[in-house]
């Protein structure tokens, strides 16, 4: 009786390692294809609970510092324990993160999710996870960013680029926000004339050189035509084209007649020292300065115009390019899509981030924050203005070819210091050819 006793026993055992063995899942296998599962977990689902680590790519800025982006994570791993987020960085502030993005990604070491500025870069090689509508379903625009009607960015805020200016200055001087191409021209010859530097312009770190110049032939250029990035893909056009060089031959003249004679020399943080400490009228940037605004808290109240073309100042660039991505290599997808999601529904934290540089957020719900005046001021503007992805910067099927971008960039800073305009763009069209072979191979 014992033994049969003991039998049984032995059998029940048996059959509930079965069964408990039959109901474990395994969720963190890697994803099998470039698309992440559009079913969010609970908190208390996601994934397993062995410890899990995953790595952040974040890119710092002198506003968005490491500390800052370590905030960003602190509440999503207290409310998983068994999650620890490592945040990667660029080496240094002279390799920008997308650089420092395609190093990681040649050597095998991308991160599980990271800052994407350039998905057009990575798109190509299958080095993104797809994102459907379902896991991004607290977006306001669900179409924004796509390439070829697929999602592999959480686009997390909205910029504009333009000229900040001295207010002050151009009262003492009799100035009104420009027009007219010809007007902000004549602006800086005005003030030139009076021992002024019109522009903080610096060419030292390369990518800052962009803002005026991507504005100038936006506004003057691919404003006309909302395929403009598509048609140039498709080679409908070159960058030899006479209207992006008359484009580009103003950006020389400003960078050349107006900014001093160290642009050249001149850095990031120089830029806004420059400005803000008023030994220049205007600066050309990003919207992402009016945080510089509120850190430096300048003698002088700073105003903001878009950069005009030949008939009005109606055209604003924007920057719909940035957001969060998630590898497609990650062995954990599940975890990966909850720290996005994270991101965007904790509203205190995403009031925070916005702020940080007075922000336009890309979510459907209101984030409420403390603004600047400026910010305001902006807000109320923007209405009036045509809206226009920066072409450099744009997204979804107008988006450069893999490596353009940072061509674009350096060619950019050399025509800031005084080098042929038409050449740099016939340069810019060979790079494009290469460009586009490596991908018809």
């Amino acid at each position: 009786m014992m033994r049969m006793r003991s039998l049984v026993l032995v059998l029940c055992l048996l059959v509930s390692m079965l069964v408990a063995g039959c109901g474990t899942s395994n969720k963190s296998e890697g994803v099998q294809s470039n698309e992440v599962g559009n079913q969010e977990p609970s908190s208390n689902e996601i994934g397993s609970k062995d410890p899990i680590k995953l790595k952040f790519g974040v890119n710092v800025t002198p506003i968005l510092t490491k500390e800052f982006w370590q905030e960003s994570v602190a509440k999503f791993t207290k409310e998983h324990p068994n999650v620890t987020v490592e945040l990667v960085t660029s080496p240094s502030s002279n390799v920008d993160w997308t650089t420092h993005l395609k190093t990681l990604l040649a050597t095998g070491d991308m991160p599980d999710v990271m800052v994407m500025m350039s998905p057009g870069d990575f798109v190509p090689s299958g080095a993104l996870a797809e994102l459907t509508d379902a896991d991004v379903d607290y977006l306001s625009d669900l179409n924004s960013g796509k390439m070829g009607g697929k999602r592999y960015v959480a686009i997390y805020k909205k910029q504009l680029a333009g000229i900040f200016y001295n207010k002050k200055i151009f009262a003492d001087n009799g100035l009104s926000e420009p027009k007219t191409l010809q007007e902000l021209i004549d602006i800086s010859e005005n003030l030139k004339s009076k021992g002024i530097t019109p522009m903080s312009i610096g060419a030292k770190d390369g990518w800052p050189t962009f803002v005026l110049a991507s504005s100038l032939v936006t506004s003057m250029v691919s404003a006309k035509n909302p395929n403009f990035g598509a048609d140039r893909n498709a080679g409908k056009f070159t960058y030899s084209d006479p209207e992006i060089v008359k484009a580009m031959e103003n950006f020389k003249l400003f960078s050349i007649q107006y900014a001093g004679n160290d642009v050249g020399s001149t850095s990031y943080t120089q830029i806004l020292e420059k400005f803000f400490k008023g030994k220049t009228a205007m600066m050309p940037m990003g919207s992402w300065a009016q945080g510089e605004v509120e850190r430096l808290k300048p003698d002088f109240e700073v105003g903001f115009f878009p950069v005009p073309n030949e008939t009005d100042a109606n055209v604003i660039p924007v920057f719909t390019n940035e957001g969060l991505a998630i590898s497609s290599r990650t062995k954990y997808p599940d975890e990966s899509m909850a720290l996005i999601r994270s991101f965007f529904t904790d509203k205190e934290w995403y009031g925070k981030f916005l702020k940080t540089e007075m922000l336009f957020p890309t979510t459907k719900e209101d984030v409420p924050y403390e603004m600047s005046a400026l910010r305001k001021e902006i807000g109320e503007k923007i209405n009036n203005w045509k809206q226009v992805e920066i072409f450099t910067d744009a997204t979804g099927d107008n988006a450069l070819l893999p490596g353009i971008q940072g061509a674009w960039y350096k060619a950019d800073a050399s025509i800031s210091m005084g080098t042929n305009v038409k050449n740099e763009l016939a340069a810019l069209d060979k790079e494009w050819d290469r460009a586009n072979a490596a991908l018809e191979k």
